[in-house]
């Protein structure tokens, strides 16, 4: 009885220990805007709502979010963006599971700036494809930013553009990613 009881403090022990090193948020910042011009924000969007895992051991990260979080500046866009470019009823959320590279445990126990890279893959709109970012670390006190600018093809994911409105449109879109982790 006494070693089973020393088994289960163990695995408890453990779990904890393995759960204390898993990070969660749920109010990741992601931002684009597609227009050929830059200064104009007429397509511009933004979602304050990505959530994410960080595993620290295994340097494993997960992302996912919700299409219809994304908000523009004109009801009608953001209808459009969901009903008929991203089709969220049908494709709810886009996500990205894959690895933090040169990313060590010991960086989050030290104040700085840390230059990684993320690599994994992204799926939306019913399409995985392959993806590697470099990412910029921020650690401050008891936060972890993960900062992470990169660019995709609405083609590369079988969305369809309107001409009309292709026209104004990068072919790859800059896209914005912060994601906050909580240390404590």
């Amino acid at each position: 009885m006494k070693t089973l009881v020393l088994t289960a403090c163990s695995l408890l022990l453990a779990a904890t220990t393995i759960n204390a090193q898993t990070y969660k948020a749920r109010d990741g910042y992601i931002y684009f805007n597609p227009n050929k011009d830059q200064g104009n924000k007429e397509y511009q969007a933004a979602s304050k709502e990505a959530s994410a895992v960080l595993k620290v051991e295994t340097a494993e990260v997960a992302l996912l979010v919700a299409m219809k979080t994304f908000h523009f500046n004109n009801a009608l866009l953001e209808e459009h963006f969901n009903e008929n470019y991203l089709q969220s009823d049908k494709y709810p959320n886009a996500t990205y599971k894959g690895k933090l590279i040169g990313f060590t445990k010991d960086m989050l126990s030290k104040d700085g700036v840390y230059t990684i890279a993320s690599e994994g893959q992204v799926t939306m709109h019913g399409v995985t494809k392959n993806f590697k970012s470099p990412v910029k670390l921020e650690v401050k006190g008891k936060t972890a930013t993960f900062n992470c600018e990169f660019k995709i093809a609405a083609a590369d994911y079988n969305i369809e553009i309107p001409s009309l409105v292709k026209s104004k449109l990068l072919e790859e879109t800059p896209l914005k990613a912060a994601i906050k982790f909580d240390l404590n």
